[in-house]
């Protein structure tokens, strides 16, 4: 069955698309801004539904809220521990998900890699 696309979750996967690896509260900030109606918990709810069928990912750092990322292409992710900021590291020819089923027999459904460090901002 496929999901309905709502006027509200365009504006919410608009605004994931606009901000830079926000939270959800972030998210429910930008889009309150412009259309005051939307409530909290549906913000809340949408990106949870996005994660769960593969539209954004989750990013989930310790001591920090989940974050989310509209880019579900294979990348990862540089953290800063400084500001809190998120980048996007391009994976060119990342192959480890091939092996991995090659020598192990392991149907790799997702993977996960975190760079953590001070950005080019704090470290000035």
């Amino acid at each position: 069955m496929q999901e309905r696309q709502t006027k509200q979750k365009q504006i919410i996967y608009d605004a994931l698309k606009t901000l830079d690896h926000p939270t959800a509260t972030e998210v429910y900030g930008y889009v309150h801004e412009c259309y005051p109606t939307v409530s909290r918990a549906t913000v809340f709810r949408v990106l949870n539904g996005f994660a769960s069928n593969g539209k954004a990912l989750e990013l989930r750092v310790a001591g920090d809220e989940v974050r989310y990322d509209y880019n579900v292409e294979p990348h990862y992710h540089a953290h800063c521990t400084s500001c809190g900021k998120v980048a996007d590291v391009q994976t060119e020819g990342l192959k480890g998900d091939l092996r991995v089923k090659a020598e192990h027999g392991f149907a790799v459904s997702g993977y996960s890699v975190e760079f953590y460090g001070t950005c080019k901002d704090c470290q000035s």
